[in-house]
């Protein structure tokens, strides 16, 4: 079993009705998807500086833009090269380093449907000597976003937590199949841990 401590010093969750944007121009807003606004909203919310290295994770992407594609390919044999650019699965990254300025580099992960505790856990392991600014985002039949600030580096406004790699699977503890509603439920203290889908990783909070 191996045991890593970390901090979240930040997190925010919206969903599709509560996404704000308007820190954006209007003349840039027009040109986002509900994906890139819900993710560019709780992006905003937890970043803190241009030195902060970033992880996105999300299932489906741009999947509604993809669609649209594929329908115009199918009925002109072409497709626009600004819509094909804004059907990438780090589209939404990709746009928040433009408007931030960001010249880090960026993950971008998909995992199907472990995709969140996926994007959770690169982020935990990349955060040694660098915090992380981690964000999940998707619209399959909702949009929602979570993103969150991960360091290592000790903090006393908030609880230390940890993740644990197991060596058997185990039993996750869940209210529902939504991995971000059980991930927020273990933030706000209403569940002692948080466990993956696969049952190998297990979140829970740490000794002071």
């Amino acid at each position: 079993m191996t045991k890593i401590e970390f901090f979240i010093t930040k997190f925010a969750y919206k969903t599709e009705e509560t996404t704000d944007v308007s820190f954006i121009s209007p003349m840039a807003r027009r040109k986002l998807s509900q994906l890139d606004k819900t993710s560019l909203c709780v992006l905003n919310e937890c970043f803190n500086n241009d030195d902060t290295k970033l992880v996105f994770a999300s299932q489906f992407g741009e999947l509604d833009r993809l669609k649209k594609l594929v329908t115009q390919y199918t009925n002109e044999n072409e497709v626009s090269p600004a819509t094909f650019s804004a059907s990438v699965h780090n589209a939404a990254i990709g746009q928040f380093s433009l408007l931030n300025k960001i010249n880090k580099s960026y993950n971008s992960i998909s995992a199907e449907e472990h995709t969140f505790s996926a994007g959770l856990i690169e982020a935990v392991l990349s955060a040694k000597n660098e915090d992380i600014l981690y964000c999940y985002c998707d619209s399959n039949k909702i949009t929602e976003g979570f993103a969150c600030i991960i360091t290592m580096k000790p903090n006393l406004l908030t609880k230390k937590l940890e993740l644990e790699i197991l060596d058997t699977p185990v039993e996750k503890y869940t209210d529902t199949e939504n991995e971000i509603q059980n991930f927020l439920n273990f933030l706000n203290n209403n569940h002692p841990e948080f466990v993956s889908k696969n049952g190998i990783y297990k979140f829970s909070r740490g000794h002071q």
